[in-house]
């Protein structure tokens, strides 16, 4: 038997931290308001789907250039078309940013805030709603949009660089939501709610929201949802 003596003695200095690990969540949740996240003008951007109107738009002022062919030179047309593919880019970006702006959260006042609309209740939030789709770098999207009878707020969990929330924000978007009122819809056809997440595709209840916020599902992995 070794003599414990002989053990070599702990290091003076501090440990260098695994890189493999996650960032720790904050000991104690801040006060006042705290940006969830951070979302740029590009960030509704996030997902695939949201390319796709980027396409019909292209597809369109082609045309429309076909139209205007055969009286205007092609360099015209093709000029014409580009500006009008990034006026529509702009416009739908402008109204995507409107619609989903940066969140806030304030657990004092158990408070809710979308860029600079009122805030709301957070026990008003009664559904969330999961939304994936697959960027062309081959990651899982995942965006969770809250909602109440007030307002709808996303939430981008993980984006198309496979980034996720910040450890604050991470916690305190996990207490915000379990002071929430959400559940799963229910359907008089299914009382007891078993098939619920097939009656109701991309809901999920308050506890895997939870969860998928503190641990979001990377590519692969599965997701407390149905589509």
């Amino acid at each position: 038997m070794s003599d414990p003596d002989d053990a070599p003695a702990p290091p003076d200095g501090p440990t260098e931290p695994d890189p493999t690990e996650p960032d720790p969540a904050p000991a104690e949740l801040p006060h006042g308001w705290v940006r969830i996240g951070r979302r740029r003008w590009w960030s509704t951007w996030v997902g695939v789907t949201s390319f796709a109107i980027v396409f019909a738009a292209l597809q369109g002022t082609s045309i429309f250039a076909r139209f205007v062919e055969s009286s205007a030179p092609s360099l015209v047309s093709l000029s014409f078309g580009a500006l009008v593919t990034a006026a529509l880019f702009g416009l739908v970006t402008v109204i995507r940013n409107a619609r989903y702006p940066q969140p806030w959260v304030d657990l004092d006042a158990d408070l809710l805030r979308a860029g600079r609309r009122r805030s709301i209740p957070l026990a008003s939030v009664d559904r969330t709603v999961l939304s994936t789709t697959i960027a062309g770098t081959g990651v899982r999207v995942l965006i969770l949009r809250v909602v109440a009878q007030e307002a709808r707020v996303e939430f981008i969990l993980r984006d198309r660089k496979d980034a996720t929330l910040d450890p604050t924000s991470t916690a305190v978007l996990a207490e915000a939501l379990r002071r929430t009122s959400i559940a799963m819809p229910m359907s008089i056809h299914d009382p007891s709610g078993r098939f619920a997440r097939y009656n109701f595709p991309g809901h999920v209840g308050r506890d895997d929201a939870v969860a998928l916020v503190e641990h979001p599902p990377a590519t692969g992995d599965p997701l407390p949802a149905a589509w």
